[in-house]
């Protein structure tokens, strides 16, 4: 199907074929169901939302003056339970679904045609269901971000808008909350058991798993760091690495039985609030598993059998909740000897999120050992500030591609908090959008990033400017003018986390992080640059002017755009910031304070904002510790100002 021939829908439909003639909806609707479909089309509200999307299309209601348009609704047993079929002609409009989530995804489907197309359509038939059974979004909540409650309910609507069916609020800390634990956590704000439970009903209503996960083996440093945890931790006292660095704890010690009954203890607040089937028990990154407290055990039988052990008993605590298991596969793809000990009930989750590396490898030896899986890439949104769309555009591709080939039964896209979660909700929404298109129909929507745009032009961002989806992929590709070998982030993150060093200290601390994440598993490398700033500059200029020429018409419209400009500023930052570390056009010291003057005015805007722009959405804990860094280059920039203008005055009277 060519974009020319298809409807303007997102996701693009599996078949479409045009019938002749055109015919306009009225607004009397009239419903014919028949047996199970009448309580069907009762569970998934269908007259109540087919009116309210009626009433959002600007028609007059008593203007039509025409007659009843029928809607005929019917089961049908050998379509995909997922699966529906529409058919609009003279007759009205014909629904056939599989089950009621193929009945609910038929009405989405009305509802953003009268969204995009109007009420008058050219008659057509519509064929459809998805290439994967699981599709799903993981919002990472664990790292200093916890949205509100209401942000989480608008959140759900755009995944079940976007025919997603699956929905994980990843935790490592102190992020739901526990009245065992409060004391430990002062100035935390989590997410409260009563507000999972009515997001949990929220999403079932739109045919959402809501499916808890919570990390237990890795991953668990703000527990660790705890006097009352340090004990449980594999290296108490930090993990040694060979560059003479200590690497704060973060891995449980497995052999420890008070690791384990802090688990339990867990999953026994957090579980009971979900109707979910499945739990994400993580397990991945036990950075030093099996080299600290667990060393004997781990010497007995091998690093592999340690991990399963441990995972065996988190296995059972899961199987007592009466549900099933989702668990990250890094730790298994470094220990392929121990796969053959995944029970049938456990499901792996292979995730990468760097376009360089593909997914086929793991789905081959996956689908070989017959291990059940989803592809997880990523949103390539964290420690970028406004994304990196072409690395995210290639790997959830690859993902879906490799998927299918090798039968996973989901994908899930990743959303991370990496490094203070700086960026904001909209800058996730490519990734978002591209991951529910490919695992809908990947036929269909692999490099159509026009789809794309146009999806988050008209139904999500309703800009007027027709701009609004372009400006959010480009925003997403700044980092094609760095030039630089940084891995899952970008220089500009790396830069504004350091603050003012010489290039030759930035190089070698930005070497010295690459080698330690090296040695605890990740790519190595050296750090090279070739940043265009000249061109960073004008990409600048290009994207304010893109974002003056926006005419959004969605409810939260002005929120949206600052939340852009604040983006923008940081951005900025990192550029002025990289000028004034090369000394880029500043020949002396006048010159220098000048900008160092400018940039931190800049950056007192960029805080204040940031501060107000994350209390609209987010609860207020973990805020002081997300923005740490740009408070420190402020008290920087201050303290570098009084150097340079002393020296100045110094120079000026001796002249």
């Amino acid at each position: 199907m060519t974009q020319e021939q298809s409807l303007r829908l997102y996701p693009q439909p599996r078949g479409l074929q045009w019938l002749e003639g055109e015919k306009k909806w009225t607004s009397s609707i009239v419903l014919d169901t028949q047996g199970e479909a009448d309580e069907a089309a009762e569970r998934v509200k269908l007259a109540s939302r087919l009116q309210e999307a009626f009433a959002g299309s600007g028609d007059d209601p008593a203007a039509d003056g025409q007659a009843m348009t029928l809607i005929r609704v019917r089961s049908r047993e050998e379509l995909h339970p997922q699966g529906y079929v529409l058919q609009w002609d003279e007759a009205g409009l014909l629904v056939e679904y599989g089950g009621d989530a193929g009945l609910f995804y038929a009405l989405v489907t009305v509802e953003q045609l009268v969204s995009r197309e109007g009420k008058n359509w050219r008659c057509f038939r519509i064929e459809d269901e998805p290439d994967f059974p699981v599709r799903g979004f993981m919002l990472d909540i664990g790292r200093n971000k916890i949205p509100k409650l209401g942000e989480l309910y608008k959140l759900v609507d755009q995944l079940a808008r976007l025919k997603l069916n699956h929905l994980q609020l990843y935790m490592e800390g102190y992020c739901f909350e526990m009245e065992a634990y409060k004391d430990a956590f002062p100035g935390s704000t989590p997410i409260t058991a009563e507000e999972l439970r009515e997001l949990d009903a929220y999403a079932v209503e739109r045919f959402i798993d809501l499916v808890p996960n919570q990390n237990c083996l890795g991953h668990m440093g703000e527990w660790l760091n705890k006097p009352e945890f340090r004990e449980l931790a594999e290296h108490p006292d930090g993990l040694p690495l060979p560059q003479g660095i200590t690497f704060p704890p973060t891995t449980l010690n497995p052999v420890d039985s008070r690791s384990i009954a802090l688990v339990r203890n867990l999953f026994d607040a957090l579980l009971p609030q979900f109707s979910s089937s499945y739990v994400n028990i993580n397990m991945d990154e036990p950075y030093g598993l099996g080299a600290g407290q667990s060393k004997e055990r781990c010497d007995e039988i091998g690093a592999g059998r340690l991990y399963m052990e441990y995972a065996e008993q988190v296995f059972d605590l899961v199987r007592s909740h009466g549900k099933k298991v989702l668990m990250w596969g890094d730790v298994l793809a470094s220990h392929p000897e121990v796969m053959e000990q995944i029970p049938e009930d456990v499901t792996i989750l292979d995730w990468n999120y760097e376009s360089s590396v593909s997914f086929e490898g793991h789905c081959r030896v996956l689908a070989e050992r017959q291990i059940p899986f989803y592809v997880c890439p990523g949103t390539s949104s964290w420690s970028s500030i406004s994304g990196r769309t072409d690395n995210m555009l290639d790997n959830i591709s690859d993902a879906a591609i490799q998927g299918l080939t090798y039968g996973a039964g989901g994908l899930i896209v990743a959303d991370w908090g990496d490094n203070g979660h700086w960026q904001v909700p909209a800058i996730s929404y490519p990734g978002i959008t591209y991951a529910a298109g490919v695992s809908w129909h990947a036929q269909h929507h692999l490099n159509q990033t026009g789809l794309i745009e146009d999806y988050l032009t008209e139904a999500v961002f309703r800009d007027e400017s027709g701009e609004a989806g372009h400006l959010m992929l480009e925003l997403g590709r700044y980092y094609h003018l760095e030039n630089s070998t940084v891995d899952n982030s970008t220089y500009t993150m790396h830069l504004l986390l350091r603050g003012l060093k010489t290039p030759e200290q930035f190089a070698a601390e930005l070497n010295s992080f690459i080698r330690i994440f090296a040695d605890l598993g990740g790519p190595g490398g050296e750090f090279r640059l070739d940043y265009r700033h000249h061109e960073m500059l004008e990409w600048l200029v290009q994207r304010k002017k893109q974002l003056a020429r926006l005419r959004l018409r969605m409810t939260e419209a002005n929120l949206v755009l600052d939340e852009w400009m604040n983006t923008l500023r940081i951005i900025e930052q990192g550029i002025g910031l990289h000028r004034y570390t090369h000394r880029i056009d500043l020949p002396d010291s006048k010159a220098e304070i000048e900008h160092l003057r400018a940039l931190a005015k800049l950056l007192e805007l960029t805080i204040a904002e940031f501060d107000r722009l994350w209390l609209i959405r987010n609860r207020e804990g973990g805020l002081v510790t997300s923005h740490r860094a740009l408070h420190q280059l402020q008290a920087q920039y201050q303290e570098r100002l009084k150097e340079l203008e002393a020296l100045h005055s110094i120079h000026q009277k001796g002249v």
